[in-house]
């Protein structure tokens, strides 16, 4: 396997650049002071978004410096920056009414707008190329249009704190089950069509406990964290950084054990 990739740590509460071929390569960094850091997105050449629980922070790829913080809230479990420049920041009673929230920013970080809707639990946000907003909500995951009225909602057996939806270029919609350890791909009307990197498919190793963030490339190969608990001490756990086929056979997979405990951000570069 060979890949640079940003990596969220949350055993070891640490941020790194890594690059799969090469151990020596990268930077590390504490998120001590951006707890629950969840959220990540390319925003620039050099330039990435980091959402954690109090808001986001910009950052230096190549060095991990931290140009700018907004640091506002709790609860905030997505933060996506716009092509306008405004940023989307999403979670849980992010505006004291209690529910969920979607919050718009200015390029100068001023709250401009919120919306909301009954509910207490959220995950990764995404928007889709019609504009529509999907939301990971613990067994389901719910498209939205901007006002959060609900549109539809797609569901799979196993679902457990559903980590992240995106909608692909051909309509249909792929999801990380969480706990469900399993990737779900559902077609244009939101019906369940297959699963894959389940326990039983893939290799023991591999260890399927939480698959968190993934990414799918532009060749259509999948990147997925498999996230294998709290804590400094899980490097020996499972296989770390997964690499799925478009149809969902697994091709490779990767662990640094010493660097990483627990895997569940990625953001490949």
């Amino acid at each position: 396997m060979k890949h640079q990739f940003l990596a969220i740590d949350e055993g070891h509460q640490k941020l790194s650049l890594i690059d799969t071929a090469n151990p020596r390569y990268g930077w590390t960094r504490s998120l001590a002071d951006f707890p629950a850091a969840r959220d990540m997105q390319r925003i620039g050449p050099n330039l990435a978004l980091i959402g954690f629980e109090r808001g986001f922070f910009e950052l230096s790829i190549s060095s991990g410096e931290v140009l700018t913080t907004c640091d506002r809230w709790n609860n905030v479990t997505a933060a996506r920056r716009l092509v306008n420049g405004a940023t989307l920041v999403t979670g849980a009673n992010l505006d004291g009414s209690g529910g969920i929230n979607v919050l718009t920013l200015d390029r100068e970080y001023r709250q401009v707008s919120t919306v909301r809707r009954d509910g207490d639990y959220v995950r990764l946000m995404r928007i889709t190329d019609l504009g529509t907003y999907l939301f990971c909500m613990n067994d389901h995951i719910l498209e939205t249009d901007t006002s959060l009225i609900s549109l539809n909602a797609m569901r799979a057996p196993g679902f457990e704190h559903a980590w992240k939806a995106e909608r692909m270029d051909d309509g249909t919609t792929l999801v990380s089950a969480g706990y469900g350890a399993f990737m779900a791909r559902f077609d244009r009307r939101g019906n369940l069509a297959s699963t894959f990197g389940a326990a039983g498919t893939v290799p023991d190793e591999v260890a399927p406990f939480v698959y968190a963030t993934f990414q799918v490339l532009d060749d259509g190969r999948v990147m997925v964290a498999n996230w294998q608990g709290h804590g400094p001490e899980n490097g020996h756990k499972g296989r770390q950084l997964l690499e799925f086929s478009p149809a969902g056979k697994l091709l490779d997979s990767w662990s640094d054990r010493q660097r990483i405990s627990s895997l569940q951000g990625i953001l490949i570069l």
